[in-house]
């Protein structure tokens, strides 16, 4: 086949790696009057806030760099957090944390991660050039620490794994892992256990107390979700100085600009704004669990995080399908093992999550 007018074949030796060919270009829908598969924040930051932030930007200097530690960042964190700046790296959203771990402790080696469960580490985990070795959740979607421990120390295929990804609350199960299951992975993993901590605020606790027990722990957060922040692209890591220094080493300098900076800064002096937020999606949260659970047919599985797992007596992508039709966009996620006929449903606001119920109810109600 001869290339398009103005297009040149890609020569033989710029071919890429076959497991990064192999990855699935990432899509998700966009355009919807309702939107409820990104798990994002279903309200906006307020003006007030908005122009402290867009202030303290204009006040910068654009034609610089910022700075490459993001001291005052930090600092802002390590106050919310409670923690030494040291034990802190912020980055350009938490996939950019995920991929800095893997560069600097997976990287031609294995990670262990629990299936179903976050689905951008396999491409995170290709472009560090680790490979994954999955581990199923038990049925009621439970952490098996022996099974993990079982993979991480090499029983199947004899190769000790470096890194264990553990996120919890998890995605897109949206359960949150015992903290007994998780440090009976850590007491005992050969390597790094990373702890992706996403939707910790929503289910009101953290594994940050193993911090203090075993320096081979980092956990990782992001502003997108209870910081609603998902527009300014920061996330951070929480470890030993010691991972934090081989994970900075690891990543590219400057990869924050000046907006995310200041925002995520001013989102973390206002914790209140946070734990408001927080407290009106799980709120929000519990009342739409209780209304899917009216709706003939529908299961819905408990959850810590800000989005709901539901399962349905019609196919999966059918009922997606069926609902973007009338207005509403949902994430499905059955074709992950044990999730046949499930969606995941980001929290809304009322009235979005209103009509997506009554859409739901009109489609299974079509489909019967």
């Amino acid at each position: 086949m001869r290339p398009r007018p103005g297009v040149r074949p890609v020569p033989q030796r710029a071919r890429p790696r076959p497991e990064v060919a192999a990855l699935p270009l990432y899509r998700v829908a966009q355009h919807a009057p309702v939107r409820l598969n990104r798990n994002e924040s279903p309200a906006d930051w307020p003006a007030d806030l908005k122009r402290v932030v867009l202030e303290r930007v204009a006040a910068r200097a654009w034609h610089r760099y910022p700075e490459a530690d993001a001291a005052e960042v930090r600092a802002a964190l390590a106050r919310l957090e409670g923690l030494d700046p040291e034990m802190i790296l912020a980055t350009n959203g938490s996939n950019e944390a995920i991929l800095g771990v893997l560069l600097a402790f997976a990287a031609g080696g294995a990670v262990v991660v629990p299936v179903p469960g976050y689905s951008m580490v396999r491409a995170l985990a290709a472009s560090a050039g680790a490979r994954l070795v999955e581990v199923p959740l038990r049925p009621d979607f439970a952490l098996d620490p022996g099974a993990v421990l079982a993979a991480a120390d090499g029983a199947a295929s004899g190769e000790t794994a470096p890194v264990v990804f553990l996120a919890s609350p998890n995605n897109p199960t949206g359960n949150a892992f015992s903290p007994e299951a998780v440090e009976a992975v850590v007491r005992a993993a050969p390597g790094l256990v990373v702890v992706d901590e996403a939707y910790a605020a929503f289910a009101g606790r953290t594994h940050q107390p193993l911090l203090d027990r075993y320096p081979h722990v980092a956990l990782l957060r992001t502003a997108s979700k209870a910081f609603a922040l998902a527009g300014a692209r920061i996330g951070w890591i929480v470890a030993d100085p010691e991972v934090i220094g081989a994970v900075r080493r690891a990543l590219p300098p400057y990869t924050l600009n000046v907006f995310s900076l200041e925002a995520a800064r001013a989102a973390a002096e206002r914790p209140d704004l946070v734990a408001e937020r927080v407290r009106t999606v799980v709120a929000e949260r519990e009342r739409l669990a209780g209304a899917l659970r009216e709706v003939p047919g529908v299961t819905v599985f408990p959850s810590d995080a800000n989005f709901l797992l539901v399962r349905t007596p019609l196919p999966a992508p059918e009922v997606a399908a069926r609902l973007l039709a009338h207005g509403v966009l949902v994430r499905d996620v059955s074709a992950w093992p044990a999730l046949t006929g499930c969606l995941r449903v980001s929290v809304g606001q009322p009235e979005e999550d209103d009509r997506f119920v009554a859409a739901l109810r009109r489609v299974l109600e079509e489909g019967a």
